[in-house]
C-alpha cells in the first residue's frame, strides 16, 4: 500500500510542478500604485489592545449571565426529574 501512495504523490507531484511551470510564465507579479497601497492601508483598523480591556469591566454582568443559565440548568434538571418520577410512580400504581 505504501508504494501505491508513492507513486501517486509521485504523479501529483509532478502534475503541479508543471502546472507551476507553466502559470509561472502567464501570470506576472505586478506592483500596485502607492495611491492603492496607501489608501488600503487607512482602510485597515487594528484594534488597540485598550478594546480587551474594555471588555473585561463587564466581568460582573458576564458572571451574572454565567450564574443565571447554571440556575436555569439545575432547575430544569429537577423538574425534569420530579416530572419523570411522578411518571414513573403512575406506571407502577396501575400494575
Amino acid at each position: 500500500m505504501g508504494s501505491k501512495l508513492n507513486k501517486l504523490s509521485d504523479e501529483l507531484g509532478g502534475r503541479i510542478s508543471s502546472m507551476e511551470n507553466r502559470l509561472s510564465g502567464t501570470f506576472k507579479p505586478i506592483k500596485p500604485r502607492r495611491e492603492f497601497v496607501s489608501g488600503i492601508a487607512r482602510r485597515i483598523q487594528t484594534i488597540p489592545r485598550v478594546a480587551y480591556v474594555n471588555g473585561i469591566e463587564n466581568w460582573h454582568l458576564i458572571a451574572l449571565l454565567v450564574a443565571g443559565l447554571l440556575t436555569v440548568t439545575i432547575f430544569l434538571t429537577f423538574l425534569g426529574r420530579a416530572l419523570l418520577s411522578l411518571v414513573e410512580k403512575e406506571d407502577t400504581s396501575r400494575i
